[in-house]
């Protein structure tokens, strides 16, 4: 063969070799500017998908503008995510900065950005946080490339989900359940809508519209305490004609609506007649 053609042989192999590492996703360490050159031509040319990859905390902790790294890598419920195209908010000095380099799951609904705050556990959020976390998992995987998992709290060393993700995916579940009940509670008692006039001040109206629910009866304005023994209250429209809202085939039923619906702590405003339709605080 000869030298030249040994030359060439182990050269190709060595491009091979570079290549390889490159759709991996490994650290070059200083070979990593000779990557990013590469890795546009492999991912124009390969019709397969590069590996999936399990990251530890440390090696995820080198993707970040700070660490000098071309590549900006975030976690948020242990999936990896390529933020780099959102370098103007990832990167050094960027708004997002802080999240990039880590699992800061939890930050992303409370707001904590300090170093207690971006942890990766969702322990006693309640539903609405973990339907947001949820929100923005789906945001990631929509608008950035999704790299692999992080080794930990949610994944174990074989990129296999751990007892705590799948406790989080059924209280996940059970969020969604709660999220139905309460809409499903809004529609059957929608909000009253306000109203003030210099002639007659504030009040509270029903129609076929307030509250942003649209139904087939207008209702009558009622105060709904949420807490027992408190003085506190929201105006809510309540069905008073015909079956309950939440029931509205029912073949038997009293032609209250949900008047007398024992789930629900109602009462009427003071000095409002029992069947208008607006009645003042």
């Amino acid at each position: 063969m000869g030298l030249l053609g040994s030359s060439v042989s182990l050269l190709g192999v060595l491009l091979a070799v570079l290549g390889y590492l490159v759709w991996t996703g490994a650290d070059l360490g200083p070979l990593n500017p000779l990557a990013q050159v590469v890795k546009p031509y492999l991912e124009r040319f390969s019709t397969e998908e590069p590996p999936e990859r399990l990251f530890t905390p440390q090696q995820l902790s080198k993707y970040t503008a700070k660490s000098g790294s071309p590549e900006l890598y975030l976690a948020i419920m242990g999936k990896v995510f390529d933020v780099t195209k959102g370098e103007r908010v990832y990167g050094l000095n960027g708004g997002y900065s802080f999240f990039v380099g880590r699992d800061g799951t939890r930050a992303f609904v409370t707001g904590e950005f300090t170093e207690a705050g971006l942890i990766d556990t969702v322990d006693g959020l309640g539903w609405r946080d973990l339907l947001g976390i949820e929100e923005w998992v789906q945001r990631y995987e929509k608008d950035y490339t999704y790299v692999g998992k992080l080794i930990g709290r949610y994944y174990d060393e074989e990129g296999n989900p751990t007892k705590e993700l799948l406790d989080v995916d059924e209280k996940m579940k059970t969020a969604h359940s709660e999220k139905n009940a309460v809409e499903e509670h809004k529609r059957n008692f929608p909000p009253c809508d306000s109203m003030y006039t210099e002639e007659d001040g504030p009040k509270f109206v029903c129609t076929k519209e307030s509250g942003g629910i649209e139904r087939d009866w207008v209702g009558v304005p009622r105060k709904l305490y949420t807490e027992a023994g408190s003085d506190k209250y929201r105006c809510i429209c309540v069905k008073n004609t015909g079956p309950p809202a939440g029931d509205p085939g029912a073949a038997q039923h009293s032609d209250r609506g949900d008047l007398d619906n024992p789930l629900v702590n109602l009462q009427e405003f003071d000095g409002c007649a029992s069947d208008a339709s607006a009645c003042k605080p």
